[in-house]
């Protein structure tokens, strides 16, 4: 079993690896605010902005580059509960002006292109008497696009509670390393045996916190299409109120919430087909 920190691995995912206007959405999306409420609170911080900037921030339309545009992101970036320079760090330099030549690919784009494909991916969420999230148990079904993969990355949001991994079947624990400019950690699951194209692999981990969450949510950020996504919770008592909700890629918030069942049993599920590009999850309160 190896220590770790904690959850939100889509949006930590995004955070290390950017880019910058999909960071900052699936981050918009965490906190559940509209760009009218994120105006509202910049505003109070002396931190004037548009929401049609925040739309095209998030859009990637235009990115923030001018000395109170930046100065209103590290404001943001409080709002957002977000580590200090988190998206800040994803503009690179300033865009040069007029014709240039095309970027070259960066050193992690070979980091993007896993050679892997999730097909199917099943969460069951454990909370303690409060509510709160204190386990998740995942099993994946992944397919190689490539010949010669080995592994599958894992990307967790530090925050300030402490987490353990354990690899349950068809993988083990490797190498672990942690971003400390955003407080964001990487573990490899490696499977037994390298795969050829085409081929599949069903992984389970498990995420446990010992000292607990203060999280009352569970989602998956899916970039690609996915066959089939399970959620479950399983609640010690049951929630005030518990809905089901979900995004696609250009949304500006979750949307297409609706009210989720907890039966006799303390449990709560939700299941997506065919679905993404987008965010899909459930949240709940007591």
């Amino acid at each position: 079993m190896l220590t770790i920190y904690p959850p939100r691995e889509e949006l930590a995912d995004l955070l290390v690896k950017g880019p910058f206007a999909e960071a900052l959405r699936a981050a918009i999306q965490v906190r559940g605010l509209s760009l009218e409420r994120l105006r509202h609170k910049l505003r109070t911080r002396g931190a004037p902005i548009s929401i049609t900037a925040l739309s095209y921030w998030q859009s990637g339309r235009r990115r923030p580059e001018r000395p109170e545009s930046l100065r209103a992101l590290a404001q943001l970036e409080e709002v957002l509960d977000l580590p200090e320079n988190a998206l800040s760090r994803l503009l690179g330099p300033p865009r040069p002006r007029g014709r240039v030549r095309p970027r070259q690919p960066e050193p992690r784009a070979a980091w993007d292109d896993s050679g892997l494909t999730l097909t199917g991916q099943h969460d069951r969420v454990e909370t303690d008497p409060d509510g709160n999230v204190r386990g998740v148990r995942s099993r994946q079904l992944l397919q190689a696009s490539t010949s010669g993969v080995d592994r599958w990355v894992l990307c967790h949001d530090t925050g300030s509670a402490l987490a353990s991994v354990a690899a349950l079947r068809g993988c083990r624990v490797g190498r672990v390393a942690r971003e400390r400019t955003n407080g964001v950690l990487v573990a490899e699951l490696l499977f037994d045996q390298s795969l050829t194209s085409g081929s599949s692999i069903s992984i389970e981990y498990e995420l446990t916190y010992p000292a607990g969450t203060r999280e009352q949510t569970h989602f998956r950020r899916f970039p690609h299409r996915v066959h089939d996504y399970v959620l479950e919770i399983k609640f010690s008592r049951s929630p005030s109120h518990c809905e089901q909700f979900a995004s696609g890629v250009g949304d500006g918030m979750l949307g297409g919430a609706r009210p989720v069942m907890v039966d006799s049993w303390g449990y709560a599920h939700a299941a997506a087909l065919d679905f993404g590009p987008g965010v899909f999850g459930v949240r709940w309160d007591f």
